[in-house]
């Protein structure tokens, strides 16, 4: 008996280590950005090659920004430009992963600093073998926007026209009807109008999630501040 004992003893002394699994920033993160001009949230995609990191954050207008960057070990670096009415305005996000979450500090070419934090959203369930193939979510129709801020809210209502996962369409609140555009993936949407507001234009960004008739996410007003909003699909 002793010796079997320690045979087992041995056996086990001899098996190696399980290795950690090496961090991978692969998939769609909810990323939160503190800037010079306020905090802002916004879908970030990325893509793990190696130590090499690919994909796309949705710019202030809803536009898709180009990523690149590095991943080694837990440290990623991510840089992406941004044009505004100043320029293009390099920036640069360094941090660390640590499973689902990411944060660090970012760097606006010069112009000033923050820090940012990102929360990766589940994997979606593959559809079943008999589901159709295309975007799952259709938006297009009516819908009746609630807005709530610092400064008070607002009932806008924004008409979709939906063509694969590109939006377009009209909105119509408070400070006038325009044209808006976005992206629908998914679940996840995102659309921007720009709107006249005391003389000055704003663009408006709505960024959120939909589920069947109902949307809520959180809305950019510019250089005025963000809020939240919901919305109802109109019969």
């Amino acid at each position: 008996m002793r010796t079997l004992l320690m045979a087992v003893v041995g056996a086990m002394a001899l098996t190696p280590p399980a290795f950690a699994q090496t961090p991978d920033a692969t998939g769609t993160w909810s990323m939160t950005m503190n800037s010079p001009r306020g905090p802002y949230t916004r879908p970030l995609v990325l893509k793990k090659e190696g130590e090499k990191l690919t994909g796309t954050l949705s710019g202030p207008q809803g536009e898709d920004l180009a990523i690149a960057g590095t991943q080694k070990d837990t440290a990623v670096s991510l840089s992406f430009t941004v044009q505004t009415s100043d320029g293009t305005i390099p920036v640069t996000m360094t941090g660390t992963q640590e499973g689902d979450a990411m944060q660090g500090a970012v760097d606006f070419g010069g112009r000033g600093s923050g820090d940012w934090n990102a929360t990766r959203e589940p994997a979606a369930a593959p559809p079943p073998a008999d589901a159709p193939t295309g975007t799952s979510v259709n938006v297009s129709g009516a819908w009746a926007l609630e807005v709530t801020t610092a400064s008070g809210s607002g009932t806008p209502t924004a008409t979709f026209t939906q063509d694969g996962d590109k939006l377009t369409g009209q909105y119509v609140g408070q400070f006038g009807e325009a044209p808006l555009t976005g992206t629908i993936r998914g679940n996840a949407i995102t659309f921007s109008v720009t709107l006249t507001v005391q003389g000055n234009s704003a663009t408006v960004v709505y960024t959120g999630t939909v589920d069947a008739d109902t949307m809520k996410g959180t809305v950019q007003l510019g250089d005025f501040g963000e809020g939240t909003f919901t919305g109802k699909k109109k019969p």
